[in-house]
C-alpha cells in the first residue's frame, strides 16, 4: 500500500508541477507579452522610400517574454509597425502608421476607393477564413461607431484625421492578427479576433505608397493597446525612446508591459480623460506654461491650454503620429515673438523662405553659424512640478533654398489644440501607463536601445 501511495503522490506532484509550469508560462507571457519585429524605411536623397532589411529577419520568430515592436522612422519623425492579418496562404503582412489620436486600427480592404499604391496587395476579406464583419446588433457597435443604413445589419466606422482633411470609412470587423517575431527559429505569434476597421473608402490618405492603414495606440477599448491589455498581453503600458537621423542605420523599439525599462527615476504627470464616446481617447496632459531659454514666458497662461472634454477642442496631447509639435495660436504667437526677440538680440534676423509655407518662422544663416544662438523650450505641467526640456536641436531645422541657407522653427500653429509631436520627443523615454493614468518621461540615450539594421 505504501508503494501505491508513494506512486500516487509522485504522480500528483508531477501533474501539479506541470500545471504550475503552464500557469507560470501563461502568467509570464500574460504579464509581458510578445515581440513584434519591424522593417525600417527612410527617405532617400531622391525623395523615394528605401527599405532596409536586416540580415536574418526574413525568417523571424516570436519572443514571448516581451512585446518589442521595432519602430520604422520615416522622413525623420514618422513611425510605423508591421503586422500580419489572415491565416495560412491568405496571410499577408502590412505596414501601419502609428497613431495615438484615433480609437481604431484600420487598413484598406478590397474594394477601396480610390485605388492607391501601398506596400503589398490590398487586404482581400473574401479569402480570409477568419474574417468577420461586426453586426449592428453587436454590443461593440456603439459610439463612435454606427449602424449601417438600409437594413444591412453591419457596423461602420468613419475616422477623420486632424490634419490635411483626411478620412477613412468602412466596416468594423474582426480577424486574426499575426506578429512576426525576431528570434531565430521562434514561432510566429498570433492573436485571434482583434477588432479593426476594414476601410473601403479613403480621402486624402497620404500613405507615401507604403502604409496600408493606421495602428491605434489610443486609450479607446477598440485600440490595439487596449485589446492586448484586455487579453493580458501588455499590462496596460507602452513605451518608446526615439532616436534622431544621425542613427538612421539603427532602429528603436516600441515596448509593452514588462519589457519597459525601470522608470523609477522618471518624472511623471497625470493623463487626462476625454469623452470616449466622442472619440476622445487621446492622451491629454495639463500644460501650465512654457519657458524659452530657461526664462518663463508669463504671457503664456494656463488658460491657453484649457480643454473642453466634450468638444475635444483645446488642451494638450501627445502623438507619435504627428511629425512636429503643433501649438494653439495664442500661445504660438507669444512664443514666436519671443524667439524672434531672442535671435535678434544675438544678431540673427528673421527671413522668409520662398515657396515654403509650412515653416512659419525662419532665420538667415547656416546651421553652424546659428546653432549656438538657438534657444531651448521647457514645457511645464500641472499639478506636479514636472517639466519636459526640449533641446534646440529638436526645435529647429536647416533648410537650403536656391543655394541660400536658413534655419527654421519646427513648431507650427494649430487651431484645435496643442500637440507634442514625435520630432520633439527624441532622446527622451515616454511611458504611457493606462492603468494608473500617468505619463512618465526621462532623458535617455535612446540610441542605446536600438539594433543595427
Amino acid at each position: 500500500m505504501s508503494s501505491v501511495y508513494a506512486f500516487m503522490l509522485c504522480f500528483f506532484l508531477a501533474v501539479l508541477n506541470l500545471v504550475s509550469l503552464a500557469l507560470g508560462a501563461t502568467g509570464s507571457s500574460g504579464a509581458a507579452g510578445f515581440s513584434l519585429p519591424l522593417v525600417p524605411h527612410y527617405r532617400t536623397a531622391a525623395g523615394t522610400l528605401e527599405e532596409l532589411l536586416p540580415e536574418g529577419d526574413a525568417e523571424g520568430g516570436m519572443n514571448i517574454t516581451s512585446i518589442r515592436p521595432k519602430m520604422i522612422p520615416y522622413s525623420g519623425a514618422i513611425y510605423s509597425v508591421s503586422v500580419g492579418i489572415g491565416s495560412g496562404e491568405t496571410q499577408h503582412f502590412y505596414k501601419l502608421a502609428l497613431d495615438l489620436v484615433h480609437p481604431l486600427t484600420w487598413m484598406r480592404c478590397q474594394p477601396c476607393i480610390p485605388e492607391k499604391k501601398q506596400d503589398g496587395s490590398v487586404f482581400n476579406t473574401a479569402v480570409s477564413p477568419h474574417y468577420h464583419f461586426i453586426a449592428s446588433t453587436d454590443p461593440r457597435c456603439t459610439a463612435p461607431y454606427k449602424r449601417a443604413g438600409q437594413g444591412r445589419g453591419r457596423c461602420t466606422f468613419d475616422v477623420k484625421f486632424q490634419y490635411e482633411g483626411s478620412r477613412a470609412n468602412g466596416l468594423l470587423s474582426t480577424d486574426n492578427f499575426v506578429f512576426d517575431g525576431s528570434g531565430p527559429g521562434s514561432p510566429i505569434s498570433k492573436v485571434d479576433g482583434l477588432v479593426f476597421g476594414c476601410a473601403h473608402s479613403t480621402h486624402n490618405f497620404i500613405n507615401h505608397d507604403v502604409w496600408a492603414g493606421v495602428m491605434s495606440l489610443n486609450r479607446h477599448p477598440t485600440s490595439f493597446i487596449r485589446q492586448l491589455s484586455d487579453r493580458g498581453l501588455a499590462a496596460s503600458r507602452f513605451s518608446y525612446c526615439l532616436v534622431g537621423k544621425e542613427h538612421d542605420k539603427r532602429r528603436g523599439f516600441l515596448r509593452f508591459g514588462a519589457d519597459i525599462p525601470d522608470q523609477s527615476h522618471a518624472r511623471s504627470t497625470k493623463l487626462l480623460h476625454g469623452e470616449l464616446a466622442q472619440g476622445g481617447g487621446m492622451y491629454y496632459v495639463r500644460l501650465d506654461g512654457i519657458s524659452l531659454g530657461g526664462r518663463r514666458l508669463t504671457a503664456i497662461t494656463p488658460a491657453m491650454f484649457e480643454c473642453n472634454p466634450h468638444s475635444l477642442h483645446g488642451g494638450c496631447t501627445l502623438d507619435i503620429g504627428t511629425a512636429d509639435t503643433l501649438m494653439t495660436p495664442d500661445a504660438y504667437r507669444v512664443l514666436v515673438a519671443e524667439v524672434v526677440a531672442h535671435m535678434h538680440s544675438r544678431g540673427v534676423h528673421r527671413a522668409t523662405v520662398p515657396g515654403v509655407q509650412k515653416l512659419k518662422l525662419c532665420f538667415h544663416g547656416t546651421w553652424q553659424s546659428i546653432r549656438a544662438h538657438l534657444p531651448s523650450v521647457t514645457l511645464h505641467f500641472y499639478p506636479e512640478p514636472a517639466v519636459l526640456f526640449i533641446k534646440p536641436e529638436l526645435l529647429f531645422v536647416a533648410v537650403t533654398h536656391e543655394h541660400i541657407h536658413y534655419v527654421c522653427f519646427a513648431v507650427a500653429p494649430y487651431a484645435e489644440r496643442t500637440v507634442i509631436g514625435a520630432g520633439q520627443m527624441l532622446d527622451t523615454r515616454f511611458t504611457f501607463d493606462l492603468q494608473h493614468n500617468r505619463l512618465f518621461f526621462a532623458p535617455e540615450e535612446c540610441h542605446l536601445d536600438t539594433v543595427a539594421v
